[in-house]
């Protein structure tokens, strides 16, 4: 229905062709017949020029331009003088049929969805392909950070990621070839320590019964003892060692340490119960070892002092405050702490090593003079 038809030449199935491809065209109907059979109005702003209607399951689209109001001055580019009589007229009122069904928006919101779930699947898995190199150089890493050199970050392309895995590959096998050679060394330099250590050993079985005899024989199970204790802190720096976890009481891996530093009980000052622990007895001697060695070569007065608790053991003993903080000394190769006459600054690294592979915690805190050590179980 069009009221007033400005667009001579134009009929009602011109105008129907082109607004078919919107699913809409002109109405038979006058609105007034429309309001007439109430029909469900969708209400907009006031004022506006469009009114939408929903009656028998159609939607009727009503274009209602109000005129221009009286006195309003158009720019005079737009309403000449002579043509100032289109100022109070009223546009044409137009009534459309919308024909699209309700069905037919569903199946269009329908593919819709199906549309943009295909794009999202097609972005994710773009991005997948994107990011999946660097999902594997991190798990790669991760393996690395756990100690295992046997990996391989190469990859294929020229992007930035694959340039980055490559690089990183390289660097794995170089480390991975020093440590061969690292391991190589240690095997002939073991090997050729523990051929005059065992002559040794054999000459001091010879030598008659006496002092001498008794000072040779200890040094030489010594050396002994520190060479097999080198072979496994070798294998605990690797990463490569299996505990031998065995129940034990705290004052016999005492006496061990005490038995490798050739000292005496009398030297320290031990406050003892029969608390018992899990642990590889060689490997968790070493490391009471080295704390007590520490606190022997580093007291200023008194003998240090041993305390054995149920859930920890503390070592302390009177002296000077440490010149940094703790976790720098327990770094390999600290001398500061372990000068360079008296070990290599391994001490420290290596204890804290061994009770990390057992589950258990080292603390340090320095309080009233004293160092203090706490191995928390």
């Amino acid at each position: 229905m069009v009221e007033i038809d400005l667009r001579k030449g134009i009929d009602k199935n011109s105008i129907n062709d082109k607004i078919s491809t919107f699913s809409m065209k002109l109405s038979d109907k006058k609105i007034e017949e429309i309001k007439s059979l109430n029909p469900i109005k969708i209400e907009f702003e006031k004022d506006e020029p469009i009114e939408l209607f929903r009656l028998d399951n159609k939607l009727y689209v009503y274009f209602n331009p109000k005129p221009m109001p009286i006195g309003t001055e158009l720019p005079p580019p737009f309403i000449p003088k002579e043509l100032d009589f289109l100022e109070k007229m009223k546009p044409p009122s137009i009534l459309l049929i919308d024909e699209s069904s309700e069905s037919d928006h569903k199946l269009f919101w329908l593919m819709m969805l199906i549309a943009i779930d295909i794009t999202l699947l097609w972005f994710y898995y773009f991005l997948y392909k994107k990011f999946k190199p660097l999902i594997k150089l991190k798990n790669e890493i991760n393996r690395f950070y756990e100690g295992d050199l046997n990996i391989d970050t190469s990859m294929k392309g020229k992007d930035e990621i694959s340039e980055v895995s490559n690089e990183f590959n390289n660097a794995i096998e170089k480390i991975r070839d020093l440590n061969n050679s690292r391991k190589l060394f240690m095997r002939n330099i073991l090997h050729e320590l523990k051929t005059p250590i065992t002559k040794g050993k054999l000459i001091s079985d010879t030598l008659e019964e006496g002092r001498k005899k008794s000072i040779l024989q200890r040094a030489f199970l010594r050396l002994e003892f520190l060479l097999e204790e080198f072979v496994k802190l070798e294998e605990i720096t690797s990463g490569k060692i299996d505990l031998n976890k065995k129940e034990y009481r705290i004052v016999d891996l005492l006496d061990q340490s005490l038995d490798i530093l050739l000292i005496d009980k009398s030297q320290v000052e031990i406050y003892s119960n029969l608390t018992k622990i899990e642990v590889d007895y060689d490997l968790f001697a070493i490391s009471l070892k080295n704390l007590i060695d520490n606190a022997m070569k580093y007291k200023t007065e008194g003998k240090p002092e041993i305390v054995i608790n149920s859930d920890n053991l503390i070592i302390k003993n009177h002296g000077k405050p440490l010149k940094k903080n703790f976790d720098e000394y327990i770094k390999p190769f600290n001398r500061e702490y372990e000068s360079i006459d008296k070990g290599l600054g391994l001490g420290l690294y290596i204890t804290n090593n061994i009770i990390k592979h057992h589950g258990f915690n080292l603390y340090y805190y320095y309080s009233d003079d004293y160092h203090i050590f706490k191995i928390q179980f």
